[in-house]
C-alpha cells in the first residue's frame, strides 16, 4: 500500500506545472526596473509651475503631469558624456525665451548604464508638440558628421543599445505604448499625437526614420 501511494505522489509530481526559465541573458521588462539607476535632477515646485504654464500655451490644458503616456521619443545627445547631459537637463536654462528648461526622462550612457533623470509621471520638454504625452529617451552620442551616422554608432555599440532596447521595452509594457509609437525626434512633426497652439515645430534631426526601422526590428526580437 506504501508503495502503491508513493508511485501515485511521484505521478502527480511529474505531471505537475513545469517551471520555465527564460534563456541566458534574457530580461523580463518588470526585472529591467531594478537595472535603472535613478539619478533625478532638481525638479522643483516652481519648475511644475513652469511646466504648467508651458503646457497651457501650448497644449491648452495647464497640467506638469505625465498622464498615460503614449509615445516614445528617442534622441542623441550631441554630447560626450553622460553628465553633460544631466547638467543641462539640471540647469533650466529656458529654451526658445521659454521656461522650464529642456530635459528627458531617461539617459542611457555608452556603457549602458540606463539613467532615469526625471520620473515618466512629469512632463518635460524633448519633443516639441507631443511633450503632453511623450517619454523622452536619450543615447549619449556625439552628433559628428550627419545624425545618421550617429544613429548607426549607438546600434552597433552593443552595451549602449542593448540597454537601451531594454529600457524601451520594459516601457512600453509599463504604459501599453505602441510600437508604432516608438519614434525619432525627427519624426515628431508626422506623429498623430503632435500638436501645437503657438505654431512651433521640430527641427531636430535625431534618429531618422530608417534607423528608428532597425530599432523597432531589434525591439520587437526582444518584445
Amino acid at each position: 500500500m506504501r508503495t502503491a501511494a508513493l508511485l501515485v505522489a511521484l505521478a502527480l509530481v511529474s505531471v505537475g506545472p513545469v517551471a520555465t526559465t527564460p534563456p541566458p541573458g534574457t530580461i523580463r521588462p518588470a526585472a529591467f526596473r531594478d537595472r535603472i539607476v535613478r539619478d533625478h535632477i532638481p525638479y522643483s515646485r516652481e519648475r511644475k509651475t513652469q511646466m504648467a504654464a508651458y503646457s497651457r500655451r501650448h497644449y491648452g490644458k495647464r497640467v506638469w503631469r505625465l498622464r498615460n503616456p503614449k509615445v516614445l521619443v528617442l534622441h542623441f545627445t550631441a554630447g560626450s558624456s553622460y553628465e553633460g547631459a544631466r547638467g543641462t537637463f539640471a540647469s533650466n536654462t529656458p529654451n526658445r525665451g521659454e521656461s522650464p528648461g529642456v530635459c528627458s526622462h531617461y539617459i542611457v550612457d555608452k556603457d549602458g548604464t540606463a539613467y532615469e533623470v526625471v520620473p515618466p509621471t512629469i512632463r518635460c520638454r524633448h519633443a516639441i508638440g507631443i511633450n503632453y504625452t511623450a517619454i523622452g529617451i536619450e543615447m549619449v552620442q556625439e552628433a559628428g558628421e550627419s545624425s545618421h551616422w550617429a544613429d548607426q554608432q549607438i546600434l552597433n555599440r552593443r552595451p549602449q543599445i542593448r540597454s537601451a532596447l531594454k529600457l524601451a521595452r520594459y516601457l512600453r509594457v509599463r504604459f501599453d505604448i505602441k510600437m508604432g509609437n516608438v519614434i525619432g525626434h525627427a519624426m515628431a512633426n508626422n506623429s498623430p499625437y503632435f500638436r501645437d497652439l503657438e505654431g512651433w515645430r521640430n527641427d531636430h534631426t535625431d534618429w531618422q526614420w530608417q534607423d528608428v526601422r532597425e530599432f523597432r526590428r531589434r525591439l520587437r526580437r526582444i518584445s
